[in-house]
């Protein structure tokens, strides 16, 4: 950058001095106006010359668009002996002119003719880059006469300047500096460019080269060097459609701008300049091989004033939204348009031509170019900022992520040790995101999550006690963001946990939309101390965790860590792996509670109640085994496990089991898995078993929603021959809606309420409600828990069907309910 900078300042120094060094008496032999002559038919110069019918007042319809010729007469008198000046040198600036010849007399006698017309063959090529110079010899004996005729669809001429031997020389050798400093400053930009291309690959580059290359060729048919560095037939059609090369150099210049404010999304896709702007281009480009030089000198005036405005607004509106480096791009098109509109108002004569003015259009393009190579370089440096803006970002949220959280934050607790020894980390755990996600899709979920998010931030940015993260671009931050529902916050006042955590629960407390649908999100909070509670982010983040996957649905939604949940979570750690292995093992096994006819006091079916025995730890209830399987996922290999173990059990024994049932427990997460009722069903079929001897438990305590999966899961499993059951009713979620979308079979009322019934009214009063219930629906009632004889007597009173408990029967090994079933062995007496 220090580098470009100083090549800058060298280029403007160059410049200035270069265009000052022949600015003097440049246009002090310049004349106003000289006699002109419009040819209707065409004449010779020869002709033309004995006529005396030039006229100064035709001089100012000779420098407009016209289709038609104009000659123009410049006359000087016979020298004498003793005159210094024997030889004048007349200099023009201007040179896309189609036709333009010059014929010197002396006196009616022709002596030399040059042809220098943008489309005319030059016939003096040893001065052909320096530009337009004509010598005229002055005659001692007769009068001079220059004739100079004009011919094409471009305007102007003047202004005409004459010098002697010794000006002209240093004229041309200035003038040649100055555009060789111009068009070899554009070449070496050029080519600097085209190499950083080939490096960056940066998306819009390839419009820069393209608006490299247009200035170039644009500039060289200004100038006329397009003659010596473009073949003849390539410069003669440049020099044609002038406007033509204009428009497309404008195309570029637009489509660059698209290109370069993209990253802010200025315009934006729907937008009109956007959506149409090629097609305006086209039409344009079209436009000026259809009308005539004038008609397109008029459009492109309009496409430049429609670019500016355009152009300049994008760009401020970028800066705006914080794009930087949109500034060096708003400097280099205010330069060019200016240097345009400059070069526009000679065009059209409302400014003169002369060294000042048209210098203005080659030092602005170089302007632009090195200006829009400074953009691309800023451009440069923002994408790497906003690249590791989003490497260390949530891009849904903007907030700080999980690389920030172990890569900067410890940098800033670090510096505010001093100030802030004790911290505490709030984690939230949105937990409700999966439901959302099947109910209404995980678009719908992303937004509602993102959503209480952003409104726990703007809560939290509003509190005192939290440390501030700072982000690039002055921002700062109090949430992070290390999962997709797992959010972070740091207090440096961990004496005003308890409060801050309120204020958060407020916010989640409070129901929002979802397709028109009022919701509360579910979430569990986990706090851990710093450094008591972890010495280090990821020690205090894993503290925070374990405290959080505490909180149950009765104990509240905040769980502070203490010392007792770690260790409580290593050993939830081993029962994980160890129940890994045995379920892999095929290790677990199971036992069978007899279920009882209450009518009838007698054995209808069983219930298969899987048990672990770890040769570790010894025997595991399943109340702390199965809660971990539903949470790691393996509830599904248990559950899988568990079916084919009571199915082969059940096939080895089909005769003793013909008049007799069996129940079966599954989670209410296994209804999820799209392939759970094609598997069951493959498994009956494949020990030839009649699945109408099988109920099928769903745990009512699991969270359960209405689905398609779950609704196609029901219906084969009903299909196929199978009764369903709800487990646990009445202690867990939608429990009427349960009953009608599992189509349910039996319900099991929970052995909360059965062995309270000799001491609670209102379990007697659920109890009775839900047998009741269970006749109206056309269901079987079973009641579990049942461990008394006067429990037994009151609800054979209010006709519930089944029972089982200790009262009726213990679980037994499979063999001692076969035993049981048998009616050679003595019958099992209530235990």
């Amino acid at each position: 950058m220090i580098f470009r900078n100083v090549v800058f300042f060298f280029l403007l120094a160059s410049l200035f001095s270069t265009q000052s060094a022949f600015a003097n008496e440049y246009t002090q032999k310049s004349s106003d106006t000289f006699p002109t002559f419009k040819e209707t038919t065409p004449i010779t110069a020869q002709s033309l010359l004995s006529l005396d019918t030039f006229q100064e007042s035709l001089y100012e319809e000779s420098q407009g668009f016209s289709n038609s010729a104009y000659w123009h007469k410049l006359t000087f008198p016979k020298i004498t002996t003793e005159s210094t000046d024997k030889r004048l040198h007349l200099g023009i600036s201007y040179y896309i002119i189609n036709n333009l010849d010059f014929y010197l007399f002396h006196g009616d006698e022709l002596q030399q003719h040059w042809a220098r017309g943008a489309l005319q063959t030059w016939n003096a090529k040893d001065e052909s880059y320096k530009g337009i110079w004509i010598p005229i010899v002055l005659s001692e004996q007769k009068e001079t006469t220059l004739l100079i005729r004009k011919q094409g669809h471009s305007p102007l001429l003047t202004p005409i300047m004459l010098f002697n031997d010794q000006e002209v020389i240093d004229k041309k050798e200035q003038k040649l500096l100055f555009w060789t400093v111009i068009l070899c400053s554009l070449i070496v930009l050029l080519t600097h460019n085209i190499f950083v291309f080939m490096l960056l690959r940066q998306p819009g580059y390839v419009y820069y080269l393209g608006i490299n290359i247009t200035i170039l060729v644009s500039l060289s048919i200004i100038t006329g060097f397009n003659r010596w560095i473009f073949p003849e037939e390539f410069s003669q059609w440049t020099t044609k459609n002038l406007f033509f090369v204009f428009g497309i150099a404008t195309w570029i210049l637009y489509k660059f701008s698209l290109s370069f404010l993209k990253e802010v999304q200025i315009p934006t896709a729907e937008s009109f300049t956007r959506r149409y702007g090629d097609l305006g281009f086209i039409a344009f480009l079209i436009a000026t091989q259809l009308f005539s030089e004038q008609v397109s000198a008029s459009l492109f005036a309009l496409i430049e004033v429609f670019m500016f405005f355009f152009c300049t607004y994008w760009g401020v509106k970028a800066y705006n939204k914080g794009f930087l480096a949109v500034r060096f791009y708003l400097f280099s098109w205010l330069t060019l348009m200016l240097g345009s509109i400059f070069n526009t108002l000679i065009f059209w004569k409302v400014l003169p031509i002369n060294i000042m003015t048209e210098s203005i259009l080659p030092i602005c393009s170089l302007l632009q170019l090195l200006g829009f190579a400074f953009a691309f370089a800023d451009k440069s440096n923002y994408i790497e900022r906003k690249r590791q803006l989003q490497a260390i970002t949530d891009p849904s949220t903007g907030l700080p992520n999980r690389t920030y959280y172990f890569e900067k934050l410890p940098l800033l607790i670090s510096k505010g040790a001093h100030d802030q020894p004790n911290l505490a980390l709030i984690m939230v755990e949105i937990t409700s995101h999966l439901k959302l996600s099947q109910a209404f899709g995980p678009a719908q979920a992303d937004i509602a999550l993102n959503d209480i998010i952003k409104r726990i931030h703007k809560k939290t940015m509003t509190m005192d006690g939290f440390l501030p993260l700072p982000l690039t671009g002055k921002h700062t931050k109090h949430l992070m963001r290390l999962t997709i529902r797992n959010i972070v916050i740091v207090s440096t006042t961990p004496n005003e946990l308890k409060s801050q955590i309120e204020q958060i629960q407020q916010v989640l407390d409070h129901s929002i939309l979802v397709n028109k649908a009022h919701f509360r999100h579910q979430y569990k909070i986990g706090s851990a101390l710093y450094p008591s509670q972890g010495s280090n982010l990821d020690k205090l983040y894993q503290n925070a965790l374990i405290a959080s996957n505490t909180v149950t649905y009765s104990s509240g939604s905040w769980a502070p860590f203490t010392n007792k949940l770690q260790s409580n979570h290593a050993h939830q750690l081993r029962l994980i792996t160890l129940l890994t292995d045995d379920i892999k093992n095929e290790k677990l096994y199971f036992d069978i509670q007899p279920q009882v006819d209450l009518s009838k006091n007698k054995i209808v079916g069983g219930e298969v109640l899987l048990r672990w025995h770890n040769e570790y730890l010894g025997q595991i209830s399943p109340a702390e085994f199965i809660p971990l399987a539903e949470q790691t996922g393996l509830i599904y290999k248990l559950t899988y496990m568990i079916i084919e173990k009571a199915f082969q059990w059940a096939a080895a024994h089909s005769k003793e089991l013909t008049t007799h049932t069996l129940s079966i427990n599954i989670s209410a997460l296994d209804l999820w898995q799209e392939d759970f009722a094609k598997r069951t069903s493959q498994l009956i079929q494949k020990y030839n078993l009649n699945a109408e001897q099988f109920t099928i438990e769903v745990t009512e305590t699991s969270i359960f929603q209405n689905n398609d999966i779950v609704i196609s899961n029901v219906a084969q499993l009903h299909q196929a021959g199978f009764k369903l059951a709800i487990d646990d009713f009445g202690v867990g979620y939608s429990s009427m809606q349960n009953l009608v979308s599992l189509q349910t079979d039996e319900l099991k009322i929970d052995q909360f309420f059965v062995m309270n019934l000799l001491n609670n009214k209102q379990s007697q009063t659920l109890c009775r409600n839900m047998i009741n219930l269970s006749e109206e629906l056309n269901i079987t009632s079973v009641a579990e828990g049942i461990e008394s004889e006067e429990i037994l007597n009151l609800l054979q009173m209010w006709n519930c069907q089944l029972g089982q408990g200790y009262h009726l029967h213990r679980p037994m090994t499979p063999a001692s309910y076969l035993n049981l079933l048998d009616p050679g062995l003595s019958e099992s007496s209530h235990q």
